[in-house]
């Protein structure tokens, strides 16, 4: 399938969105598609980056966010978004068999399982309703500023999510296996 919305690289890319690709080939060897993709704004991928690097500095550890990541774009359908955070689930330290499992929404201590039904009611309802996940966050011991950071990320991935499946984004990650059809 061809890119609705094309990644942009540094020759194609708006000014202002070259130094934001100049960073991510810095840290990433490449500008994955997605982030080209969304530089087709700069206003976007610049928002976006320092956005995800200020959450990534919050109180959520890795295995968190990751958990997150990977259970957001399973149940968005994201096969772009689940490849990518399949891979980085890893280097955060979760088994393939624990990735598997949070697609599933399923995770190995009621601290986790709180932070994915929590993401889960997120995505369904915004938010609304969501009174016993609230008090289940709070019971497995989550402070008000760590379920405000699972609001932030799982609107961080339902943006991405978003933009790959509208702009049909290629996946330039190893495949996750068994992935969802949009």
């Amino acid at each position: 399938m061809t890119a609705r919305i094309p990644a942009v690289d540094r020759e194609t890319a708006p000014a202002a969105t070259r130094p934001l690709l100049d960073k991510l080939i810095a840290a990433f060897g490449k500008a994955p598609n997605l982030f080209a993709t969304i530089g087709q704004s700069p206003a976007a991928l610049g928002g976006y980056l320092a956005f995800i690097e200020t959450l990534g500095m919050g109180a959520l550890n890795q295995r968190e966010i990751e958990l997150i990541n990977v259970y957001v774009s399973e149940v968005n359908g994201c096969g772009y978004c689940l490849s990518a955070h399949s891979l980085l689930a890893g280097k955060a330290g979760l088994t393939r068999d624990e990735t598997l499992a949070a697609r599933a929404g399923r995770a190995a201590t009621p601290r986790e399982s709180a932070i994915l039904a929590l993401a889960l009611r997120i995505i369904r309802t915004g938010g609304g309703g969501a009174g016993g996940e609230l008090a289940r966050a709070r019971e497995a011991g989550l402070s008000d500023g760590e379920i405000v950071e699972v609001i932030g990320h799982v609107a961080s991935k339902a943006f991405t999510n978003a933009v790959a499946l509208v702009a049909g984004t290629e996946i330039d990650f190893p495949r996750a296996p068994h992935l969802p059809q949009p």
